[in-house]
């Protein structure tokens, strides 16, 4: 039978999602706790590959299990063979031709930055702590700019660009609470450091050393002479959530 799962990590620890041979990996993890259930191996599919050190609070894996599993236990057992690090939120009975991946009709990404002189310790490993003003008038048309369809070839690295670097967002939200800034993008799909790159790029805006005028050229294709291009750290990236159509939970 074909089981899904919602999972929530810590990306700290590990170097990403995908499994890689002698690497710490959030989807090898979850196939060893798998395996100790199933009593052979088993492969999962995970909706998204975030890189090392991202977290995620709505990742979503597919596998298949020859036993069968109320949603309920099945969620217990799983995690009960997983580190801290990882928690299962919720499981359930899929189709047979269910597919994390493919059936994704939207991913969401959350990016978390924090604006006070301060931060709390345990907030430190989840955000990123900057100076700039991300409640000015630019970078509200720049988010806004980003909805729709566009070329982000140059918004990822030019050896892990595949051929076809044209994505649909869907939508862009900025939240403000005290030193909290929440930067919110959906989207069909994204391409490897994708947001990160963006998020790197509206700090620029909101600090005044990028102009908005460059920043839609980049978003246009155009890229600027001599530049070196800025990532935002993984810290404050989170993948937030997977829409599915029907949705896997019911």
């Amino acid at each position: 039978m074909r089981y899904a799962v919602e999972l929530a990590y810590d990306g700290r620890p590990y170097s990403g999602w995908q499994r890689q041979p002698g690497r710490k990996t959030v989807q090898g993890d979850l196939e060893d706790a798998l395996s100790v259930l199933e009593g052979a191996r088993v492969r999962c599919v995970g909706a998204g590959r975030t890189d090392k050190g991202v977290h995620a609070r709505g990742q979503v894996a597919s596998f298949d299990l020859t036993r069968k599993w109320e949603a309920g236990r099945l969620l217990q057992a799983i995690d009960k063979n997983l580190p801290p690090e990882v928690g299962i939120i919720r499981a359930a009975a899929v189709d047979e031709a269910f597919n994390a991946r493919y059936d994704a009709t939207w991913r969401e990404y959350v990016y978390f930055l924090w604006t006070a002189p301060y931060c709390f310790p345990q907030v430190r490993p989840f955000v990123w702590r900057i100076q700039a003003d991300w409640s000015s008038p630019d970078l509200a048309l720049a988010c806004k700019a980003l909805e729709g369809i566009h070329d982000f070839g140059l918004f990822c690295p030019q050896g892990e660009r595949p051929a076809n670097t044209v994505r649909r967002v869907l939508r862009v939200r900025l939240t403000h609470r005290r030193e909290w800034t929440a930067f919110r993008i959906r989207a069909t799909g994204f391409l490897f450091h994708m947001v990160r790159y963006l998020v790197g790029d509206l700090n620029r805006v909101a600090g005044g050393r990028l102009s908005l005028g460059a920043f839609l050229n980049r978003l246009s294709g155009l890229p600027e002479e001599g530049r070196t291009q800025e990532m935002a750290p993984s810290t404050g990236l989170f993948l937030w959530g997977i829409g599915y159509t029907p949705s896997p939970w019911g």
